[in-house]
């Protein structure tokens, strides 16, 4: 028994070999037999738009010829990619379920996994599991990667995506162009409701005032004015001139009976052209208001219309598109996964672990002691 009880020591093995150990050799035995070759086709695309405020490097050339980088665009694109509409467009379009779940994959990466349901919910884990979006913010470049089983899935998913993603950005500039239309269109409605109400107060103003332009009635009174006050002037300097001369002359009364006319007549065109509420001042004063409101009014119209022209004319651009760089491509070599750095992912987080729990249980043992 002496003998042989070494013996049975140096087979035991410690629990920090088992802990650190075991895993790492179940992960070599995994990736290194077990696991289905993944094929990955990537796509590489940017977002650009017809006018930017950002010009610089490349931006600058590109602006030159009438484009520029949208990056907040690219940020859009990339959250469309990665959501759960664009999952439930590819699956009508390739059928995600099928490539995700190969009869050649093995079983902890065919979908769905034993942990999981045939859900939507798991098939959108499982799409942000198999495709990534990189955006690069400094080069403008919008990275694509579809990872499958098979190289022509792999490629099936990037293209479909990248296309998917160009429609969305479609449907972006049609609405944009749509509402900014509808917008123009509103306003040159009110624009023309404007004209015909300013142009139906100044017609109902003629009519209660019986008076077409009260402008034009004001200038003819004030000539009449004029031309009475001079005749009254030269009334006068006759009679004063009858008085000196001969005091007696039988035409001084008449020449008297004139002047007192002209003097009533020259009141009379005074009072009508400038006095109470009725006079052609006020008529003058509410007529030129109602022409200058009418004026705005087609100038408002006009401005309406050349809005109007300029949004259709903008609607006939494209403001936001997609541009692509390097098209998905048919892997022809599996580079995933990454055997080992996998395996080496799994001894260190062993380790880590490990220590942990031994530094817990050591410092646990000494608090007792």
């Amino acid at each position: 028994e002496r003998i042989f009880s070494p013996a049975r020591r140096s087979f035991s093995v410690s629990p920090g070999v088992l802990a650190i150990g075991a895993p790492t050799l179940l992960a070599m035995l995994y990736y290194g037999l077990w696991v289905t070759p993944r094929f990955v086709s990537e796509a590489q695309f940017v977002v650009r738009s017809v006018s930017s405020a950002r010009v610089g490097g490349l931006d600058a050339v590109m602006k030159t010829f009438g484009l520029s980088r949208a990056a907040d665009d690219a940020y859009v694109v990339r959250s469309y990619i990665l959501s759960r509409d664009a999952v439930e467009a590819l699956q009508s379009k390739v059928d995600l379920r099928d490539i995700f779940s190969r009869k050649e994959a093995d079983i902890l990466s065919r979908f769905p996994r034993f942990w999981e349901t045939n859900t939507g919910e798991s098939l959108y884990n499982h799409y942000l599991w198999r495709v990534r979006a990189i955006n690069d913010s400094a080069k403008g470049i919008l990275t694509l990667r579809a990872e499958a089983y098979r190289p022509e899935d792999a490629q099936r998913i990037a293209a479909a995506a990248v296309e998917l993603s160009e429609a969305m950005v479609n449907r972006m500039n049609e609405r944009a162009e749509r509402d900014s239309v509808a917008a123009a269109e509103a306003e040159l409605k009110m624009a023309e409701k404007r004209v015909v109400d300013a142009q139906l107060e100044l017609t109902t103003f003629r009519n209660s005032a019986a008076l077409v332009d009260p402008s034009k009635t004001s200038t003819s009174a004030l000539d009449t004015i004029t031309s009475l006050s001079t005749d009254l002037s030269s009334t006068e300097a006759k009679i004063q001139e009858l008085l000196q001369t001969a005091p007696a002359s039988p035409t001084l009364p008449t020449l008297r009976a004139r002047a007192a006319s002209l003097r009533a007549r020259v009141a009379e065109e005074r009072r009508r052209l400038a006095g109470d509420d009725d006079a052609l001042a006020a008529k003058v004063s509410r007529y030129e208001k109602l022409t200058l409101a009418r004026d705005l009014a087609d100038k408002s119209l006009a401005s309406a219309f050349l809005s109007l022209e300029s949004a259709r004319a903008n609607a006939q651009r494209q403001h936001i598109y997609v541009e692509q760089l390097a098209v998905a491509n048919l892997p022809d070599e599996s580079t995933e996964p990454k055997r080992m750095r996998m395996v080496a992912t799994v001894f260190l987080t062993s380790l880590m672990t490990y220590s942990v729990i031994w530094l817990l249980v050591a410092g646990a043992r000494e608090h007792k002691k």
